[in-house]
């Protein structure tokens, strides 16, 4: 029997998606489950091949597993509809399955598009939902308790595998935060569940030499633990170069930043959330502004770019919290910023309150992708908290931001630059340079293609 596992692409929305594509680890653990019970799997990922899937296909899958997140769900949607209308067509029978966290937060959302709705974890259940042992319209699964009979991710089966640069592994699964914002909680639960130290190293092992990124949450909970681990990250050879999401107090452990660099760690992605001292507490988010500048210096110091995500549109921001960010961001040294505009994902508390309130503007969930207002800001308009998060972004990425951080790395005036860069005497370290260059395309392009949203937000504000 041919299962197919799917990875629907969003609207064109992240600003980021040409610069990191990782593949999420569900259909990946779930196509090797399968493949080795006897199915025949395979995995198409929208995002990996650049493209739709084709009609060829969809033609052949006998079952079509499709994992969404909630932006991602509107397309999900269409891929079912459309597989459903090709198998009849050929006179070949269908059945269709949704997962992931948008039809777990959500199940009655996608009742009506597909066959099956899988609610939670799945791993323990795959087999049985694939063989018909488990037949019921929405069937409903249960946290891995022991995370060390996961499998490998067999990557072979995703198609596109050899365009991928970076490889995704997962050391652990919760967060024992409970920021109001996000849906991790709701869906893997506040307890922190590990795989054991020695079968991430036979992961890690396999990856010499390529870039990995370690997708937990949070990749310091336990710190004896990651001091562990990264001990025996240098001591299986691995010569690559890996990245991590992690929070700011990791920063107060300066041994375990020297050791993340020792051991290969070049970037890593920290959700500072806001400047806004207020903003944090709303947040429930447990740090302070201070502890966000101390991590940035700290792991510049010791040599690791910090990617800084930020997010717009607390009930206390207020317009002058655009310029405040813009200006804290480019006088601080972050590598590459990420801003988004605070989205009420369903499943968290944050969701429920909006929606209590009233202040949903609209359910069209391609839109709740953390770019695009989709509510009622309470000091803002949709329309301020839009531009303002655009203008922090054409702030950051632009040309005389990428010249500034060109011209503080090498120490020369822009004569002496442009004079040895035109005689190619050298090349100094220029990736965060061109990242700005090649960021303020992208963001150029987001605002072209979401012209039709920013008129919509225009007229309601």
């Amino acid at each position: 029997m041919q299962v197919l596992f799917v990875e629907p692409r969003g609207a064109f929305s992240n600003v980021f998606d040409k610069f990191m594509t990782i593949p999420m680890l569900g259909p990946l653990n779930l196509a090797t489950i399968a493949e080795q019970a006897g199915f025949r799997a395979s995995i198409i990922n929208e995002n990996i091949l650049g493209r739709k899937i084709a009609q060829a296909e969809l033609e052949t899958a006998d079952i079509l597993c499709v994992s969404c997140m909630t932006a991602t769900i509107t397309r999900g949607k269409e891929i079912a509809k459309e597989y459903k209308a090709i198998r009849s067509r050929l006179g070949k029978r269908s059945h269709s399955i949704i997962g992931g966290i948008h039809a777990s937060m959500m199940p009655g959302d996608v009742i009506n598009d597909f066959d099956q709705v899988f609610v939670g974890e799945a791993e323990n259940y795959i087999v049985d939902l694939l063989s018909g042992k488990l037949s019921n319209k929405v069937v409903f699964g249960a946290p891995v308790e022991d995370m060390d009979t996961l499998p490998i991710p067999d990557f072979k089966l995703l198609k596109g595998w050899e365009k991928m640069k970076i490889y995704p592994i997962m050391t652990s699964r919760g967060c024992p935060y409970n920021c109001n914002f996000c849906s991790v909680t709701e869906m893997f639960g506040r307890g922190y569940r590990i795989r054991s130290v020695d079968k991430v190293m036979e992961e890690v092992a396999l990856y010499r030499g390529k870039q990995i990124f370690f997708v937990d949450d949070h990749f310091v909970v336990n710190k004896k633990r990651t001091h562990e681990m990264l001990d025996k990250i240098r001591q299986t050879g691995y010569n690559g170069q890996w990245s991590a999401q992690l929070r700011t107090e990791v920063t107060k452990d300066a041994p375990l930043v020297q050791r993340m660099k020792q051991a290969g760690c070049r970037t890593v992605y920290i959700g500072f959330e806001s400047i806004n001292p207020e903003s944090l507490k709303e947040m429930s988010k447990n740090q302070t502004v201070e502890d966000i500048r101390r991590s940035i210096t700290v792991f510049r110091q010791n040599g690791i770019r910090v990617h800084g995500m930020f997010m717009f549109g607390s009930d206390s921001d207020t317009h002058d919290i655009f310029r405040s960010t813009s200006k804290f961001c480019l006088a601080s040294g972050l590598t590459s910023v990420q801003y988004m505009v605070l989205t009420p994902l369903p499943g968290t508390e944050f969701y429920r309150r909006i929606e209590s309130e009233g202040r949903l503007l609209h359910k069209h969930w391609e839109y709740y992708d953390a770019m695009h207002v989709v509510f009622k800001p309470k000091l803002l308009t949709p329309k301020q908290l839009q531009e303002g998060m655009i203008s922090c972004f054409s702030d950051f990425y632009s040309y005389t931001s990428g010249l500034n951080d060109a011209l503080n790395a090498t120490g020369e005036t822009l004569l002496t630059f442009v004079r040895k860069m035109y005689k190619r005497a050298y090349f100094p370290p220029l990736t965060p340079v061109l990242l700005k260059f090649f960021g303020k395309k992208i963001v150029q392009s987001w605002i072209t293609y979401n012209r039709n949203y920013l008129l919509y937000l225009k007229k309601i504000s």
